[in-house]
């Protein structure tokens, strides 16, 4: 009989601790991971909180699932707190969070900082957890800060905005953060351009392309990323579409395609070019240093644009 009874014993434990596994597995942030992130969250809270440079740090979430295990931190710093402080903060933060040389850097701790420094308003997200490169990816984020607008890092992409402006802002070019984006808008025209993998940043003359856009039209868009130049806007009158005098002004601009680092040149007709296509754009491409249609064939647009800025 005590061998039934132990046998009994033996058999719900395992089952019980069956169960446990089991609903652990399916659900983790009832188990040693979901404590374990919430230890780390309120570890971090707590170390954000006794900062002077920080107003408020609230924990928006802390949780585990099986697509994995994050803390998010939303915090409020003094304004005018320098990039130098705002970097250090976040590397005392990971160790009082994390500890040193700690193993749960598989654990997300996302920490968004909002301030404003030198006038520029400034929200960043960043990942406290093991990141080698964070102070200096922090410092170099901010760089722009008192010429730029808004610096924004909480969607996982660097952008800035320098807003209107009247001459290119002297950090457009400046390296940063790789495929992060820059914006101003300058005469009505909005440019944004998007870095390489490197951070690098193109340049054509902008400014020329402005000037030479503004002559169809006071309000557009230009957008450089990856060697393609796009440019919406020249269209004034939809029944017309794409005149050869509204493009050849900006195709002129960026006439020696080589030099300015583009590959191809993308100019919105705003009109189907055929009833069947949703293509709404005409597209040149740089061969030998100067813009040729992407066609074989040219259509007899793209070689009226090509020859009017051939002419100027």
């Amino acid at each position: 009989w005590w061998a039934i009874r132990v046998v009994v014993v033996v058999v719900v434990v395992a089952v019980v601790g069956l169960m446990y596994l089991v609903s652990i597995t399916l659900n983790p942030d009832s188990g040693p991971e979901g404590f374990k992130v919430r230890r780390i969250a309120s570890a971090a809270e707590k170390h954000l909180s006794k900062d002077p440079n920080v107003v408020s740090a609230t924990v928006i979430n802390a949780s585990a699932d099986i697509g994995g295990t994050e803390a998010d931190l939303d915090v409020r710093l003094k304004d005018d707190t320098s990039a130098d402080a705002m970097a250090d903060l976040l590397a005392s933060t990971h160790d009082a969070a994390f500890g040193k040389n700690s193993p749960d850097t598989n654990i997300n701790l996302y920490v968004t900082l909002s301030w404003t420094l030198h006038g520029t308003s400034i929200k960043t997200t960043y990942d406290c957890a093991g990141r080698p490169d964070l102070l200096r990816t922090a410092r170099q984020d901010l760089t722009t800060a008192g010429e730029a607008r808004t610096i924004d890092i909480t969607g996982g992409r660097l952008n800035i905005d320098y807003g209107q402006v009247t001459a290119i802002p002297t950090t457009f070019l400046q390296p940063s953060a790789p495929r992060s984006t820059k914006t101003f808008t300058m005469n009505g025209w909005k440019v944004t351009s998007t870095s390489n993998t490197d951070g690098q940043f193109g340049n054509p003359p902008f400014d020329q392309l402005i000037t030479a856009a503004g002559q169809a039209s006071p309000t557009g868009t230009i957008d450089l990323d990856n060697g393609t130049l796009s440019v919406t806007g020249l269209v004034t009158d939809e029944n017309k579409g794409l005149t050869p005098e509204a493009a050849a002004p900006v195709v002129h601009a960026v006439a020696d395609c080589q030099a300015a680092g583009l590959t191809t040149l993308k100019l919105n007709d705003e009109a189907k070019k055929e009833p069947s296509s949703d293509d709404h754009w005409i597209t040149f491409v740089c061969k030998n240093g100067t813009w040729a249609s992407r066609f074989d064939s040219p259509s007899p647009s793209d070689t009226e644009i090509l020859n009017k800025a051939a002419e100027l």
